[in-house]
């Protein structure tokens, strides 16, 4: 193999391991903004906002190292595939940052007290699922793993689901103990969560791209959910 082939692997594989760090800083903001929605922690919500810029910066640099390799080096198809996910996979972790913030700022409006047991129950499991369907993601992507890429696609369908159910178990809820402000602010919550496990899925079907070069298509579910 020559130098120039080896230098552009040592490249294409500091990307993978970039893209997971950011990854990595994308599930930390959801995790501590929901932890900071169920606490109603405002000082911890406008400290998730703040770090937001952190993670609009590494998606700056990530895009100018993926077109720096585009240009500069020699990739050949397979690179390529991966270039092309990799540029769509930092856009998309970039997005569940601004889904963190958009959760952080719904911790602005509501008031400790004002939470229904159920309801909240129902926003946890949606967000250790949706965290546990981008990991996946980003993980079958790193590996080019397209059985693991297909888990997270399925997954994602289950958040899906809950979404569904969410406002069944908002009307459902005792009106006398559930401030309808809370609630509101609850399904919107949803909805964010949604959207990270929604991205999480759409990365996870691309890896058979990476893998066999076939046409991605997108699920039928994602687009009628408008993403």
């Amino acid at each position: 193999m020559s130098t120039s082939r080896i230098h552009f692997q040592s490249e294409m594989q500091d990307l993978r391991l970039r893209i997971v760090e950011m990854a990595s800083l994308a599930l930390n903001q959801i995790e501590r903004a929901t932890a900071a929605w169920e606490s109603v922690d405002v000082a911890a919500a406008e400290q998730i906002i703040a770090d937001d810029d952190r993670l609009d910066e590494t998606c700056a640099e990530l895009d100018h190292q993926i077109y720096r390799i585009q240009l500069l080096q020699a990739p050949v198809a397979s690179d390529l595939r991966l270039l092309h996910v990799g540029l769509i996979t930092v856009v998309a972790l970039e997005r569940v940052g601004d889904l963190a913030v958009a959760i952080a700022e719904l911790t602005r409006t509501v008031r400790p007290g004002d939470a229904n047991p159920e309801i909240q129950a129902t926003l946890s499991r949606m967000s250790a699922r949706a965290v546990d369907t981008l990991a996946l993601a980003v993980q079958a992507i790193a590996r080019s793993d397209a059985d693991l890429g297909e888990r997270a696609g399925v997954q994602a369908q289950t958040v899906r689901d809950m979404l569904y159910e969410l406002p069944d178990v908002v009307a459902a809820a005792d009106t006398h103990t559930t401030n309808t402000n809370w609630g509101a602010a609850a399904v919107l919550v949803g909805r964010h969560l949604e959207r990270v496990a929604n991205n999480g899925g759409e990365l996870g079907r691309r890896v058979n791209f990476i893998v066999t070069g076939e046409p991605y298509r997108r699920s039928t579910a994602a687009t009628a959910t408008g993403d």
